[in-house]
Parts: C-alpha cells; structure tokens; sequence
C-alpha cells in the first residue's frame, strides 16, 4: 500500500535519529543494488531531508516497504520505528525474501562489478528499470519471488542433474539431453525435483521440499541435434522437431500450490542486444539468477535456437529465459559447461516445445 504522505515526515524524523548518511549509502546498496546519491536523491541535504526524499521517491516507484523492512532489520529494537511501521506501513515488518537468490550480473557475458551477491538487489534503478516495458519495480521483485518456487533442481540417483521448472500442475520441464542417460538405464522414475533450494540471509541452505517424479514420468521427449553435442553447434543445423526437451509427469501436484510458467503461444521477441534473465541451479549448489543487459545474440541458421551472451555454470542446462519483464522465452539447453565446450550460449523458443507437446497429445498437462 502506497504511504500518506502525512506519515512519510514522521518516518523521516525517526529514521534520521537511527541513521547516519554513510548508513543510508550502504543500506540502499545491499537493498536495491543502487548507490544513495547514484540514483534515488540529490547529495548535500540533511539526513532527514535526505530520508523525506528517498521515501517519497521510494513510494512513488512502489518500493517504500521493501527498503523500509531493511531499516526495521537493522534497527530491530526501536519500538518507535515499529509503531510507526505498524500504522503506516505493516507489511514492512515482515522480513524480506534477502539473500535467498544468488546473483550473477553481466553486460554482454561480461562480469558486472560492485553489485550484492543477491537476486533481489541486482541494480533496479540502473539495471532492471531501463529495460522494463510492462512492470514497474515492485511488481518485478513479486514475479521473481514467485518465479523462485517453481524453478527446481533435478535430482537423478541424488545427484544434481540440471534444471527444470513447473509449466503445469503436475508437470515440469527440462532438457533431454538431462534425463535422457537416467531413461534409457531405466533410473528416471526415482529421480525427483528438489524446489525452495536457496540460500538463508545467514549464509546457509535451505535443504528445500523433494517432489517425486510419477512411476511413468516421461510424457514427451525431442532430441537434440546431433552436432549440439559438439562446439560447432550448427554444422549441421538442428531439424525443426530436435528441440531438445522432456516433459516430466510429477507424483503430485506441486503446481496447485506453487503456480507454474505459462509457455508461449507464439514466438518471444527478442531484439538484438535485448537483456535477458536466467534462474538456474548451478551444480551442487542453490538458485542463481543470471541478469545480463545485453545479452541476444541472434536466431540460429533456422531459426530453431536463439543465441545469446549470458554465461551460465554447471547444472543450467533445463533453466528458463526470461525477458526482462519476466516473460519465459527460452529453454536454455547450450552453453552449461557440463555438456560441452560452448563457444556462446542457446535457448529452444518455447512456442515450438508448447508446439511440439500440443502435437504429441500431452497438452492438457500444461497449464493455462
């Protein structure tokens, strides 16, 4: 909810008491990724005339409660400032989603500097809001909290496979080239998807929740080109209907609770140089988000694959892309360092796998 302008000068009074101007500086990085005066208010004012515009600026843009429930975590024994959240801003005293996504930052597939190691904080004024089209910032952190609970590490005889997500209640999906040696050694019904594997604020893992996969779990698989198992990708181009995927049936429905990724009807557009997203499970270890500003490439000679930039690690093979406005594109399938030398980085378009899934009968596994 959007603060009374008659409570953001009571806050500001407050907060000024409990912070300094150095405070503020470091407080608005770990919070947004962006520096105080960089992005959000002009320098040389007083603390409280400092606070009184960065909280107005903040509300306009939707992010008031987020940096405030950063305040409260770090000033927790002021019964002041908690009396004043409690009337005009309650939902900053619940504690925020913080550190649970690690981040990766690029510009081209080029490291990005002096950034928090955290999904949450990845630059929103100078790396998120340029490129948003439809969202505003709040609602960008609520689709990435969201997006979070339903991307899944695959788990294959208790090993890290790669990657998968919900595309419907029951239903998640990953690359072939991912479960196809578990299929064909006959292993893949007692593989299972471990969900809500992140990292605690503190440092440590949360072990996350293990969803079963059915006792018949493949509905529908397409191989690979057989060149993609090489670093010469297109020699030669993969067939229209090698797109590289499986659709898993899981024991339950763990998209009821969660929701699931909606696959596109019709091709994504993606511009050259358009930035792009990535939630990965890197090998072993808990969700990534890789957020690269300049990142698409091109389509391949056919058309069947979209290049890009964005490096990715070990076990980001089945992860989805995403525009910068959260909507799924690809399935990330070329460029994990564990399948191969990749000399850049590939997606399947996800209108011709929802295609490919429709024409096999198994359309009423997706969801809407």
């Amino acid at each position: 909810m959007p603060l009374d302008a008659r409570q953001i000068e009571p806050l500001s009074t407050t907060l000024s008491r409990l912070f300094t101007l150095s405070d503020l500086e470091m407080l608005m990085l770990t919070a947004t990724g962006d520096g105080l005066y960089e992005a959000w208010v002009p320098p040389g004012l007083t603390v409280r005339r400092t606070l009184f515009a960065l909280l107005t600026e903040l509300d306009r843009q939707g992010l008031a409660s987020r940096v405030l429930a950063e305040m409260r975590a770090r000033r927790p024994r002021s019964e002041e400032l908690r009396a004043l959240l409690a009337v005009a801003c309650p939902e900053a005293l619940v504690p925020l989603p913080h550190g649970e996504i690690g981040l990766a930052p690029q510009v081209g597939g080029v490291p990005m500097p002096g950034l928090p190691d955290d999904a949450f904080a990845p630059g929103l004024q100078k790396n998120v809001r340029p490129h948003l089209a439809k969202l505003d910032l709040a609602i960008w952190i609520d689709r990435l909290a969201a997006i979070r609970r339903r991307v899944c590490r695959i788990e294959i005889e208790r090993r890290a496979a790669g990657t998968a997500f919900l595309v419907g209640p029951s239903a998640v999906l990953t690359n072939w080239h991912v479960v196809e040696k578990a299929e064909a050694a006959g292993v893949l019904p007692a593989a299972q998807c471990r969900f809500d594997y992140v990292m605690r604020a503190d440092g440590t893992r949360e072990a996350g929740r293990v969803v079963a996969l059915a006792a018949d779990p493949l509905a529908c698989h397409a191989a690979y080109g057989p060149a993609e198992v090489t670093d010469h990708p297109d020699q030669p181009l993969p067939e229209p209907g090698q797109l590289d995927f499986a659709l898993l049936r899981l024991a339950e429905p763990a998209g009821a609770e969660r929701g699931w990724l909606a696959l596109p009807a019709a091709a994504v557009a993606l511009a050259a140089d358009a930035p792009l997203l990535i939630v990965q499970h890197p090998d072993g270890a808990p969700m990534k988000l890789a957020l690269d500003t300049q990142s698409v490439i091109g389509p391949n000679g056919n058309g069947t694959r979209m290049r890009y930039r964005t490096n990715t690690e070990n076990g980001s093979s089945g992860s989805p892309v995403f525009t910068m406005d959260w909507d799924p594109a690809l399935l990330h399938h070329y460029g994990d360092p564990t399948w191969g030398a990749a000399r850049f980085n590939q997606g399947v378009p996800l209108d011709r796998i929802r295609a490919a899934i429709v024409a096999a009968g198994h359309g009423a596994l997706l969801g809407g």
